[in-house]
């Protein structure tokens, strides 16, 4: 977030600097592809490419379009979220969650890095023992001056890889920030299911002696007070689950599409394709991280979902007829009824609107993945 005039020019720079590089290196994708309209292989090579653009682009494009909604969004994470006080259970629900997101990170932007790394160092050691005028780079120009010669070569290098990171840096860091707010939100329902069994603890601990009546309703009226935070964070967590899907919703439908795109030209590039055994690494690398980063988009949408349907399953569970049935205990019961019904709703982020995203979407973009596979087999055979 721009806290001062600098810092918002520095962001409107990275901005700019982003789309420029995003339209160079899109110029080079399609020049590349046109002339390598007679190869199938490099074709399906040069597609994937294009595809990890065009979803770049959109992502920058629709959140460009809501920024106002996601900054909002970032201010309440940091507001409910991240900045609020816990208890020492509760502190160990959100450590446990913080883990959870640090591993989920490190394990999508180590096979960033790597598939960057790919598509650097296949060309350099492609390049040794060849002459200056042989030399390739990560991309082919397909230019009249010759572009293996000094300086030409280290500047049209040193482009290219700027727009491989860059494209890089844009193509995780969106899913990376939806996953950890996916993953907070999930795990805020676990903290909200954990102050629903420590009332239940309350109305439980009651003594047994003559002041039964007047301690019951000393006791429902301190359960009706903690129970209408509960609530209150209940209905502070379907909203926030509201503006995610409103601000993400295009971007999800993007992905699950791209995934199953994205997973096939990857899978005909290792099996069916003559690549430089660098390369074969670089696609290994990129093939298993887009297989994590599938199974973690879709672990984390699905968390929303399993959580939010414990909560009506842990209240419904508490020792509520024991209260009596004064107008605060009426109350009580009112909102115990009105968590119930709420957690059966469903509650989580969709594609677009058209179906509902958890871990069933993920073996369903296998599944998906797999038919255009075999396809692209099929169309590879008849044309050679």
């Amino acid at each position: 977030m721009a806290g001062d005039r600098t810092e918002q020019q520095r962001r409107n720079f990275a901005l700019i600097y982003t789309i420029i590089l995003l339209f160079v290196a899109m110029g080079i994708a399609i020049r590349d592809f046109y002339y390598s309209r007679n190869n199938f292989s490099d074709r399906v090579y040069i597609t994937c490419n294009i595809l990890y653009l065009l979803v770049v682009s959109f992502k920058i494009a629709v959140l460009y379009n809501r920024k106002i909604e996601f900054f909002n969004l970032v201010s309440l994470t940091r507001q409910h979220f991240w900045h609020t006080n816990y208890d020492p259970q509760e502190t160990l629900i959100l450590t446990a969650c913080k883990k959870k997101c640090i591993i989920f990170v490190i394990i999508i932007n180590f096979c960033a890095q790597g598939t960057c790394a790919g598509y650097m160092l296949t060309p350099l050691l492609a390049n040794v023992g060849k002459r200056e005028s042989e030399r390739m780079l990560p991309f082919n120009m397909w230019m009249n001056f010759p572009t293996g010669n000094s300086p030409y070569f280290e500047v049209l290098f040193v482009i290219q890889m700027l727009c491989v990171y860059n494209v890089a840096v844009c193509y995780i860091c969106f899913d990376n920030f939806l996953c950890l707010v996916n993953l907070h939100v999930a795990y805020q329902f676990r903290i909200l299911e954990y102050r629903l069994t420590n009332l239940h603890s309350i109305v439980q601990k009651q003594p047994d002696d003559q002041n039964l009546d007047n301690d019951l309703s000393s006791c429902t009226i301190l359960c009706y007070a903690k129970l209408r935070n509960c609530v209150q964070q209940h209905q502070m967590l379907t909203e926030y689950c509201k503006k995610i899907e409103n601000v993400f919703t295009m971007i999800i439908l993007c992905q699950v599409l791209f995934f199953g795109l994205v997973l096939c030209l990857l899978a005909y590039q290792l099996f069916l394709t003559d690549a430089p055994p660098v390369r074969y690494v670089s696609l290994m690398i990129n093939l298993s991280g887009t297989l994590c980063q599938v199974f973690v988009f879709t672990y984390s949408c699905d968390g929303l979902i399993r959580w939010n349907a414990h909560i009506g399953t842990t209240i419904f569970s508490g020792p509520w007829s024991n209260l009596p049935m004064t107008k605060v205990g009426k109350a009580l019961r009112r909102n115990v009824v009105m968590i119930i019904m709420r957690s059966n709703k469903y509650c989580g982020l969709t594609a677009g609107g058209f179906f509902p995203v958890c871990l069933e979407t993920y073996t369903g973009i296998l599944s998906t993945a797999m038919s255009y596979f075999t396809l692209l087999r099929q169309s590879s055979v008849n044309v050679e």
